[in-house]
């Protein structure tokens, strides 16, 4: 990055940090008149949100036209978002042997855990083009410190240069090596889960379905936060919260065809989750919507598929946040709120299924 640009996106995320911390009453009054739809509101966190995302170069691949350059403002921008988050949480990097090639592995474990103890494959969001194990530094640490697990944060290949079904096959590889390689990784088999935001919540949602069908071992829990399981984009968020709400329509149809070329492999279940008709043999499953996120509508149907199929299913919905609220803890009380809320779901999940 030229350091213009450096600069940029350091100021970025020290205003927002700054600016996300004042008091609800000066919040309000600077994010501006609120956006009312369906008599609610953001909460005046997402609010000053979606005023500053405007001007975020990293939030817009689909337009600033290099995206190698917004490849690196995102991972910037994320590293500085986890900077100081649960320091206590030890790191290691390692590699995994994905299907194409070696790919990034990043260990996340808390002080005091035993071994083997419990433990979650995670996948990040980032549209199946975006994203890092930086991106995500500060989710990983803090899921780690308070579900009190080990994290594997796993890396996968991504779009345009790796389209469908790359990601899905990398992510099932994935889970399948930490299974059979968890004494090394320090876990309980019997305890470990799945995981991901966004598009790395349709990877974990991909990797439950496919051990359903046998094709690996079972997790022991799925964490799906705001996840996109629907290619088809036909739901009513998707035109309610298809434009100022951080994640555009525009934005995620980029997305989605940088990654699906083929629009007939639209509602492959790889893909689409939601068409998925292996269910019986689903782990228990949190599915955490946001109620002004254009993927909301399609989350909770598939929530809905899950639990009118017998699938033991928590599902909350954080009413006034916007989409990928994972990957903002450090600097969003709010959001980080929201995915201490999971961490408890998670904890709780993975304490009931002791081998």
């Amino acid at each position: 990055m030229l350091n213009g640009r450096v600069l940029l996106v350091r100021s970025i995320m020290t205003g927002l940090r700054w600016l996300l911390r004042l008091p609800s009453p000066v919040l309000r009054v600077l994010a501006g008149r609120p956006v009312v739809v369906d008599g609610r509101q953001p909460v005046p966190t997402a609010r000053m949100l979606m005023r500053v995302s405007r001007f975020a170069p990293f939030d817009a691949p689909h337009r600033n036209g290099s995206l190698p350059r917004a490849r690196a403002e995102l991972n910037l921008a994320g590293a500085l978002a986890g900077a100081g988050i649960c320091p206590g949480v030890r790191t290691r990097d390692s590699s995994w042997p994905g299907p194409g090639g070696p790919l990034e592995l990043r260990w996340y474990e808390p002080a005091g855990l035993p071994a083997p103890g419990p433990a979650i494959v995670y996948f990040h969001g980032g549209g199946f083009v975006l994203g890092s194990l930086d991106t995500h530094e500060g989710t990983c640490r803090l899921l780690a410190e308070e579900a009190r697990v080990r994290v594997l944060s796993i890396g996968y290949r991504l779009a345009p240069e790796h389209p469908f079904p790359a990601a899905a096959s990398d992510a099932v590889a994935a889970f399948a090596y930490v299974s059979s390689h968890a004494a090394e990784f320090g876990v309980d088999p019997a305890r470990l889960a799945v995981g991901g935001d966004s598009s790395g919540g349709n990877l974990a949602a991909v990797v439950a379905h496919a051990a359903a069908r046998g094709q690996l071992p079972r997790p022991a829990f799925s964490l799906l936060l705001t996840p996109a399981t629907d290619a088809l984009g036909e739901s009513a968020s998707h035109r309610q919260f298809g434009t100022g709400f951080r994640l555009d329509r525009d934005e995620w149809a980029w997305y989605r065809d940088q990654y699906v070329r083929d629009p007939a492999q639209y509602t492959d279940p790889r893909a689409s989750v939601l068409y998925d008709d292996q269910l019986a043999g689903l782990p228990p499953t949190y599915v955490a919507t946001c109620g002004f996120d254009l993927l909301r509508d399609e989350g909770e149907a598939y929530a809905l598929r899950l639990a009118s199929a017998g699938v033991p299913l928590v599902h909350r919905r954080h009413e006034g946040q916007l989409h990928g609220f994972a990957n903002r803890v450090g600097i969003d009380p709010d959001a980080r709120a929201a995915m201490l809320h999971a961490a408890g779901v998670l904890r709780a999940g993975l304490a009931l299924t002791r081998s």
